[in-house]
């Protein structure tokens, strides 16, 4: 008996080594960032090799390299970036945008529509209808009226992939009508992260700009952004995220070319002054303190203090940082992290690392940060 219980434990301690190793190699990344000229940073238990042409090929800005367990067994294909090292003005300064969609989202629909029937679902992206580019409600709406029944071919984009589907309009006392219910654009007030002087790009939140019904990442037709003003604080508290209060105002700094995980992306159509900051890679960062940028009152952003807690080395993923608020002055007016601090930049040892991009909700003095890399990455 007593050797049955050995067996079963050895047994169990190998099938428990098994299974952690088996979820390290899953989490192994497939994503590198490196400095032109350097190679990235592996880990104790495999390396990264690649071919020294595609390494040195400076036309190129990124190239594959292979994962080798333990140095010598290949594991699987790694792509390995290229990223500038650059000066980055840094700003934490509050900014709105005004996003129009590619589309029209489909928010709600009554059961048993039109819409329903043809097999269109919330969350769909209208696209065209009758083979009529569709960008607003109203232009839906006309195309809709114009069918005068009939059956019409709709495009829809779902899951990153276009449908055709076929609806026919009920009529009702207003017209005509398919039961949906869609948004063609969105508002909102954020903070800046960080202008590059060298392509005229601005950056902001940290994450992607979505439908407050549907959470999917809205898909940019156009839009423009432009200063804000804070005027009040909502503080949070646990289970309430607080909020930044302010306003939108009317003049333009850029229009808006990208809305992906990584924030929101424009091209400059005014100056940005600011000091200079220059960027560090995530095998730079280190746990411990760090200072924040953000605006509390008006346009003027100021620095308070925060701590890393742990730091997620996975570039396949946009949750890189935790960190916790512990400022005395930023807690007493916020209470921490609040809705409208994202895309806050973070400096740690003289250098930008990241930025904020949310609140814990069950704790307000915690919550998440992007690398810069990541940002740098998804603005190209």
């Amino acid at each position: 008996m007593k050797k049955f219980f050995r067996f079963f434990a050895y047994f169990s301690a190998f099938a428990f080594f098994v299974s952690g190793f088996g979820i390290y190699l899953n989490r192994i990344p497939t994503v590198y960032h490196c400095y032109p000229g350097e190679e990235p940073t592996a880990d104790f238990y495999y390396t990264l090799e690649a071919d020294t042409e595609a390494v040195n090929q400076t036309e190129s800005d990124s190239y594959t390299a292979k994962i080798k367990l333990f140095g010598f067994l290949p594991f699987k294909d790694a792509t390995i970036r290229k990223i500038s090292q650059k000066q980055l003005t840094v700003l934490g300064t509050p900014f709105g945008v005004k996003l129009y969609t590619k589309g029209v989202i489909v928010v709600d629909a009554e059961e048993g529509s039109a819409g329903i029937e043809a097999g269109i679902q919330v969350g769909d992206i209208i696209l065209s209808y009758n083979n009529t580019e569709v960008r607003s409600n109203e232009e839906l709406r006309e195309q809709v009226q114009l069918s005068e029944g009939q059956k019409q071919k709709v495009r829809i984009l779902r899951n990153q992939r276009t449908q055709t589907v076929w609806v026919t309009p009920t009529e009702t006392e207003d017209g005509y009508a398919i039961g949906l219910w869609v948004r063609d654009s969105t508002a909102g007030l954020g903070t800046l992260t960080y202008y590059d002087p060298e392509t005229g790009t601005v950056a902001g939140l940290g994450h992607s700009i979505s439908d407050v019904d549907t959470g999917l990442t809205m898909p940019v037709d156009s839009g423009t952004l432009v200063t804000a003003n804070i005027t009040g604080i909502k503080a949070g508290e646990a289970g309430a995220p607080g909020e930044l209060l302010g306003y939108l105002e009317d003049r333009i700094i850029g229009t808006v070319n990208q809305n992906n995980d990584a924030g929101i992306f424009g091209t400059c159509t005014d100056s940005f002054s600011g000091v200079s900051y220059p960027i560090a890679l995530k095998d730079e960062i280190e746990e411990g303190e760090a200072q924040i940028l953000c605006t509390l009152a008006g346009n003027t952003a100021k620095s308070y203090t925060i701590e890393i807690t742990r730091i997620n080395n996975n570039l396949e993923e946009y949750r890189n940082l935790c960190i916790t608020v512990t400022d005395p002055e930023l807690l007493a007016l916020t209470g921490g992290i609040v809705q409208g601090m994202s895309g806050s930049p973070i400096i740690q040892n003289g250098k930008l690392i990241g930025a904020v991009t949310h609140v814990l909700i069950s704790d307000p003095t915690s919550g998440y940060g992007i690398f810069i890399e990541n940002m740098l990455s998804a603005a190209e």
